[in-house]
């Protein structure tokens, strides 16, 4: 799954995953170059995309990333992340109408 990076708007993971990466985030970004921040049109590849953690924290650190790259064996979790990419108010919709119909209740 291929994500363009367009926007500001600060994402965090939707969902809690085992052998999430969110503690481990400073100590991973210490092993980046101290160089990586200059470099340009960089491609980040995840290649255990999980909850995102990871993926987020590199999108929303490092502005020079304008492609990213999400992978994970799990293909409904990848199958959601996509949806969430190229249908997010039909998503929205799907999820509300239970919301709504509890209202009326």
């Amino acid at each position: 799954m291929i994500i363009q990076t367009k926007t500001k708007t600060k994402a965090k993971p939707f969902l809690k995953w085992a052998g999430g990466k969110t503690q481990l985030l400073p100590t991973i970004d210490s092993f980046l170059p101290d160089t990586f921040r200059e470099e340009d049109n960089v491609t980040y590849i995840e290649p255990f995309v999980g909850g995102g953690a990871m993926l987020f924290f590199m999108l929303q650190k490092y502005p020079n990333i304008k492609n990213a790259i999400a992978n994970d064996i799990n293909p409904h979790l990848i199958k959601t992340y996509t949806i969430i990419r190229d249908e997010p108010f039909s998503l929205i919709d799907i999820i509300d109408v239970p919301l709504k119909s509890e209202r009326v209740l």
